[in-house]
């Protein structure tokens, strides 16, 4: 790891961002059983490992109790109106001013990429971060415009953050190495 991206993490977990609020209610909300566990997934996530990027909201991939297919967010939205938590536009809630977004970790990549969550500490609170990797790969697998920018952002600055040979394992076992190859690496004369 170079000085600098060291330097982003240091500043990331020492900064006067309101992050800290945030987590600890997810830690409580696991600790509760109104979730089974969750990562920081999106733009907070890559930014955890790379330069700033823009986002409007906290993504946090998550599993909620129960089994199956269907799955019942409703508890953990009736505790969170108890406790006066806001609710945003869309599928957003307002914790600590935070726009907060709980996308469930569907069976396949994103699934995965939860139980392939990295620990770390932001702003003295455990939590949980996707790989940089697995992030990647879902945002080559959304395909959104911003996800290609952040991914175009990520392969042409050469990042040290990600582990290629880990990056492509991800994306074979996913279907999207063909994807990956076509659009996010060079040609041998380029």
């Amino acid at each position: 790891m170079d000085n600098s991206e060291s330097t982003f993490k240091a500043d990331f977990a020492d900064s006067d961002s309101v992050l800290a609020p945030v987590l600890s209610l997810l830690n409580e909300l696991v600790e509760r059983g109104f979730l089974t566990m969750y990562a920081i997934g999106g733009g907070i996530g890559v930014m955890y490992y790379v330069e700033p990027v823009l986002t409007y909201d906290f993504d946090v991939v998550c599993h909620f109790p129960g089994e199956g297919p269907l799955i019942d967010p409703s508890p953990l939205f009736n505790e969170l109106k108890q406790r006066g938590v806001a609710f945003g536009e869309e599928d957003r809630v307002m914790i600590a001013g935070v726009p907060v977004q709980f996308i469930p970790a569907e069976p396949g990549l994103m699934e995965e990429a939860l139980r392939a969550a990295t620990p770390v500490m932001i702003e003295g609170v455990p939590t949980q971060v996707l790989t940089l990797e697995h992030l990647m790969a879902n945002m080559l697998r959304l395909h959104r415009p911003k996800d290609r920018a952040k991914l175009a952002l990520i392969a042409e600055s050469h990042c040290e953050a990600f582990n290629s040979v880990v990056l492509k394992d991800i994306l074979d076992r996913h279907g999207l190495l063909e994807k990956w190859n076509r659009e996010y690496t060079p040609e041998p004369n380029a």
